[in-house]
C-alpha cells in the first residue's frame, strides 16, 4: 500500500471515529502513570537572562533564570545554535536538579566545539526529564567566540 494511501486509510478512520488530540493524550496520560504524575506546565517566562556567562575561542557558557517549573526533579537546559539565526540546528543540553522549595531555577550550559572568531546564534528553552517543554524559550540572541 503506497503512504499517501495508507495515511490518507489513517485519517479517515480518525474522522469516523471522532478520536482528538485530546482524547489521546487523556488515553495516554492514563495508561502512563510517570506522565501522570507530572503536573502540567504553565507559559513561564524568564527571570534573568539568558546571557553569555564565559566565551572562550571553542566554547561558551549560557546561562538564564526562571520560575521553578515544578513537575519531575530533573530537569535540563537545553540551548539550540547555530552560524544562521534561520538554522539552529546544534543542539547543547546541561542536566539541572528543581529544588522544590526555591521560586527560581538557574540554568547553565556549556556548548564546546565551537569555531574562534565565528557569529553563533542561540535560543534557550528548558525540558522535564519527560521531554516536554516547561513552556518558555527565548528569542535568537547571537554571540562570538574569541
Amino acid at each position: 500500500m503506497k503512504r499517501s494511501t495508507l495515511t490518507a486509510a489513517v485519517l479517515a478512520t480518525i474522522a469516523v471515529l471522532g478520536v482528538t488530540v485530546a482524547s489521546l493524550m487523556r488515553w495516554h496520560l492514563a495508561v502512563n502513570p510517570v506522565m501522570a504524575a507530572v503536573p502540567p506546565h504553565q507559559s513561564a517566562q524568564f527571570t534573568a537572562g539568558p546571557e553569555l556567562e564565559s566565551i572562550a575561542d571553542a566554547a561558551a557558557i549560557v546561562r538564564w533564570t526562571g520560575p521553578n517549573p515544578g513537575g519531575t526533579a530533573l530537569h535540563y537546559g537545553v540551548v539550540h545554535y547555530g552560524t544562521h539565526a534561520m538554522n539552529l540546528t546544534e543542539l547543547a543540553k546541561s542536566p539541572n536538579r528543581r529544588n522544590p522549595s526555591n521560586p527560581d531555577m538557574t540554568f547553565r550550559v556549556r556548548i564546546v566545539g565551537l569555531n574562534a572568531h565565528t557569529t553563533y546564534y542561540y535560543t534557550v528553552e528548558s525540558v522535564g526529564a519527560t521531554g516536554v517543554s516547561d513552556g518558555a524559550s527565548s528569542p535568537v540572541r547571537t554571540f562570538q567566540t574569541k
